[in-house]
Parts: C-alpha cells; sequence; structure tokens
C-alpha cells in the first residue's frame, strides 16, 4: 500500500487540476474542443503518465508543470480568439466547397486542404442529403463537420464583425465593402464599432449585438 498511495494522490491531484482547467475553460465536451485542447490534453496525459510512476520527480515540481501546461493552453486559446491569423493556423477556417450551386474545384484540389470528396459525400447521404444537384452550399468545418444547404434553404448566416473588429474575409465573401458597412453601422446609429460584440449578415442584412447585449438591426 505505501507503493500505491503515492501514485492514487499523485493521479487524483493531476485528474483534479486537468478537470478544472476544462471545467473553466467550458471544454467538458469533445465537439467544444479546439484542436489547442487537443494537443494540450495529450500533454497533459504525458505529464501525469510520466510523473506518477516516478518517485524521483518531487510533488511540488509535478503540480507546477500541470499549472503551466494549464496556463499555456488557456493562453493558446485566448489569442486564438484575438488573432485571427494565429486562430487560422491553430485551429483552421470553414473551406467552402460549393457556393451558389457551383462546386469550387480549386479549394477541393488545394493539397493543403486534404478534402476526401468521397467522405464528403458519405457525410452528406448521413445527414439526409441524396446528391449533390440538392446543394446551393456546402463548407466544411475546421473539426471536419460538414454544414450544407438545400437548394430550398436559405445559407447561413455571416459574421462579419467579432469584438469590434471587421472579419475582412468573410466581409469579402458577402460581396459587400466597407463603404457599405459604414452605412449600416452609421444606419443603426453606431459612432464607435468597438461598441460591437458581433455582426451577422443575412439575407443581405446585417444584426448587430452591442457589447451591452442590445441588438440593432439594419
Amino acid at each position: 500500500m505505501e507503493y500505491y498511495l503515492p501514485i492514487i494522490i499523485k493521479f487524483a491531484i493531476g485528474f483534479g487540476i486537468v478537470m478544472t482547467h476544462m471545467n473553466l475553460a467550458g471544454k467538458t465536451q469533445l465537439s467544444q474542443m479546439t484542436p489547442i485542447d487537443f494537443i494540450g490534453n495529450f500533454a497533459f496525459g504525458g505529464i501525469i503518465g510520466g510523473v506518477i510512476y516516478n518517485e524521483k520527480i518531487p510533488m511540488h515540481q509535478y503540480i507546477i508543470v500541470l499549472l503551466l501546461g494549464v496556463l499555456l493552453v488557456s493562453f493558446l486559446n485566448f489569442i486564438s480568439k484575438k488573432f485571427h491569423l494565429f486562430r487560422a493556423f491553430a485551429i483552421g477556417e470553414p473551406i467552402p466547397i460549393i457556393k451558389n450551386g457551383r462546386f469550387l474545384i480549386e479549394n477541393i484540389r488545394e493539397k493543403k486542404n486534404k478534402i476526401d470528396i468521397l467522405r464528403v459525400a458519405s457525410q452528406l447521404h448521413s445527414k439526409g442529403i441524396s446528391s449533390f444537384k440538392e446543394l446551393k452550399y456546402a463548407q466544411i468545418e475546421p473539426d471536419g463537420q460538414i454544414t450544407a444547404v438545400s437548394k430550398k434553404n436559405d445559407l447561413p448566416s455571416i459574421i462579419i464583425i467579432q469584438d469590434g473588429k471587421i472579419r475582412i474575409d468573410k466581409l469579402e465573401e458577402t460581396e459587400k465593402n466597407d463603404s457599405w458597412l459604414s452605412e449600416k453601422l452609421k444606419f443603426c446609429d453606431i459612432s464607435d464599432i468597438k461598441d460591437v460584440f458581433i455582426a451577422e449578415f443575412w439575407k443581405d442584412e446585417v444584426t448587430f449585438i452591442m457589447n451591452n447585449g442590445e441588438i440593432k438591426k439594419s
């Protein structure tokens, strides 16, 4: 029992730290996790597995290393929310493959995207979509899932402003420009774009959700 007790204590401490981190970060389910979280969890598993059987590593060092790992993962997730370029690198961006009923072959054949069109077809079939010809729009999400819109339904909304910053690439998707967006902000009596939490473009109109929770429609 003298051998097993320290192992159980180390495991319980490691489990407690990681579970607390996941609960505080709101990442208790697989669908909520980013690639950063997955890599972090592998690292946490390696730390816990490597330490619990090693009596030479003191308890305080083990706890410090785990806490540093938690802080690093939390920091990377934070900057992925604030900086678009880092998010695109660490998490990825949706990849449109069908737009207005037309295949975007350049996106599908792009080597870095690694799109398996047969897998895409299988995922669409599992969603009840029998044929590509039914689709008006489809994109592959960063987690590998498919978002598909049939020709009888409306296209999904596009977030063009997040945390007071214009998402240039998303604004371009709407085929609008800065002048158009400025007019919409002025129409809604929004003098400072930093007051906007998110702006959602749908059906050629914009809905602004302000930092105070107020909703303004153009």
